[in-house]
């Protein structure tokens, strides 16, 4: 194997190293968010997502998943990313102003993190637990304030201690098993 051919074959070591202990230390907590962000769902609720940075991307693509399926074929459930409600505003407080106008108690807001506490982040967390939504937190690297915020109530999943590419592949993977779950939750099947 030559250099070049190692170095491939050692990127796609990491991406399963990361993607082995992902599924060993979230099963639980991501069991547990499928059931909240379901139950939430069939009642009527809203799901509300963001992220900062390359996080955003994959809100986005929980907002597609649960907008427009995932696995199965299966009427869409109002989900919103609000990386794209506020895509015009620069302010501080953009997520927390679409959280003001859009949402209500009994919603989920899933944060993705890509770490350091972002305070448009944590102000959102604040404003959702101000009008008693449901919490989801992907965390990283540096997040205390982000992880002290959240109550026994919602559910936190860490992902910190791998590099931000593993971050980033750890959360997308995150969110297609969450919404399998979703979906097996709502509609039955496997």
């Amino acid at each position: 194997m030559d250099e070049v051919d190692q170095k491939v074959f050692n990127q796609f070591q990491k991406m399963i190293e990361a993607t082995m202990a992902t599924g060993e230390t979230c099963a639980e907590p991501i069991v547990s968010a499928a059931e909240k962000i379901a139950s939430a769902l069939l009642a009527g609720n809203r799901v509300f997502t963001c992220g900062e940075n390359s996080n955003g991307l994959v809100a986005q693509l929980l907002t597609d998943y649960l907008s427009q399926g995932y696995d199965i074929d299966r009427p869409g459930f109002p989900s919103l990313n609000l990386n794209q409600i506020a895509l015009q505003s620069s302010s501080a407080e953009r997520y927390n102003q679409a959280l003001k106008t859009q949402a209500a108690s009994g919603d989920i807001l899933v944060l993705l993190s890509s770490g350091n506490n972002s305070p448009i982040l944590l102000g959102a967390l604040h404003t959702a637990l101000d009008r008693g939504m449901s919490i989801f937190l992907v965390s990283a690297e540096n997040d205390d304030s982000l992880i002290n915020a959240v109550s026994y109530n919602d559910v936190h999943i860490s992902v910190a201690g791998w590099p931000s590419h593993l971050v980033i592949q750890s959360q997308v993977q995150i969110v297609q098993c969450l919404c399998a779950l979703i979906d097996s939750h709502i509609f039955g099947g496997d």
